[in-house]
């Protein structure tokens, strides 16, 4: 049903997964002391100085498993008769999701951070804590299918 609880939470997934993709929220940034500024966004990090970027790498492996997640939770919602199957792509996708962090974690603290100014750490975006919301929801949303199978099993054993 559409109207679950869960449903509601895999829908926040989904919402916070666009906001990352498609609005173009910075997920992590710094500023230097001589006006140099990095930047990770969802598929890149840049490195600029003033208003010029003067480098980009690509970070495609984060677009990658967010999209993935955005696929795996519009599936998950609409498996709602299917309890086991909804709970696997439940952990399939908080794996996604941490993997999408963790690749971020990566690109920020071994290639970004280090470019200029090492000892300044920079600033998480809304991005990053977009990223949050959707693996925290996703969370819940498990604990919530995982609770109504349990009531299902339990019904079946009264009858």
């Amino acid at each position: 049903m559409i109207q679950r609880p869960q449903s509601l939470l895999l829908a926040l997934v989904i919402i916070a997964n666009s906001l990352v993709t498609s609005t173009g929220w910075p997920i992590w940034s710094k500023i230097g002391a001589s006006g140099q500024k990095a930047t990770l966004f969802f598929n890149e990090w840049t490195v600029s100085q003033g208003e010029q970027i003067t480098a980009t790498h690509p970070t495609i492996a984060i677009a990658i498993l967010i999209t993935l997640s955005t696929i795996i939770t519009i599936v998950t919602i609409f498996s709602f008769k299917n309890r086991v199957r909804q709970m696997m792509l439940g952990l399939v996708n908080s794996l996604l999701l941490a993997g999408a962090m963790a690749y971020a974690f990566w690109v920020i603290f071994k290639e970004a951070m280090p470019t200029f100014d090492p000892e300044i750490q920079g600033k998480y975006g809304y991005g990053f804590y977009a990223m949050v919301v959707a693996l925290l929801a996703n969370m819940i949303a498990n604990r919530l299918i995982r609770k109504d199978e349990m009531l299902v099993q339990s019904s079946n054993r009264m009858r």
